[in-house]
């Protein structure tokens, strides 16, 4: 079931990758907006070119925003990814039975993972993702969770729940840009 803006956010208490504690409780009432992202795994180019984007906008938002990233692939295997490394502090959280996921109603879709081709813009952000070097060999073979985004408000309520319509599609940076 999709969560709605005006929902308050499943709480969730995990460990990152980094072996942090994330309470989502603890973001409540910190003056700070919440985007909360969840995303395939460490081979994904799409995913990994939006963690670098939204790594490299940190810098400007972090004291109007906190990040929490989703992945469903182990641990492990995204602690060998130096990429994900280099996200730090931004939390990474391995979900590889993806039961957050499932809470916050994120979706697998074969058909909107191959409708993504279809898409010229989507293709080349694939290329540049790939020249980039953010297409990651790491042996996973999921690729049908749909991308997921919710910007919370400092009580936790989902100011935005942002659904994509394909794996290339999330949350514009408009719509966090005109949230803070």
């Amino acid at each position: 079931m999709r969560l709605k803006t005006g929902q308050t956010a499943p709480l969730f208490s995990l460990e990152d990758i980094f072996g942090r504690k994330i309470d989502l409780s603890s973001y409540k009432d910190k003056n700070k907006k919440i985007l909360i992202s969840f995303f395939r795994n460490v081979a994904c180019p799409f995913c990994n070119f939006r963690i670098h984007q939204l790594t490299k906008k940190n810098e400007k938002w972090k004291d109007k925003l906190e990040m929490i990233f989703f992945l469903e692939s182990k641990k492990e295997v995204v602690l060998r990814s130096i990429f994900h490394k280099e996200v730090s502090p931004i939390p990474i959280i391995s979900d590889e039975n993806k039961v957050l996921y499932q809470e916050y109603g994120v979706e697998n879709s074969t058909f909107k993972t191959l409708s993504t081709f279809l898409s010229s813009k989507h293709r080349t952000t694939f290329n540049t993702a790939k020249k980039m070097g953010l297409s990651i060999n790491s042996g996973e073979k999921g690729i049908t969770i749909i991308p997921a985004d919710f910007l919370l408000d400092e009580n936790l309520t989902i100011m935005e729940a942002y659904y994509g319509k394909n794996i290339g599609d999330h949350l514009p940076f408009e719509n966090i840009e005109a949230a803070l």
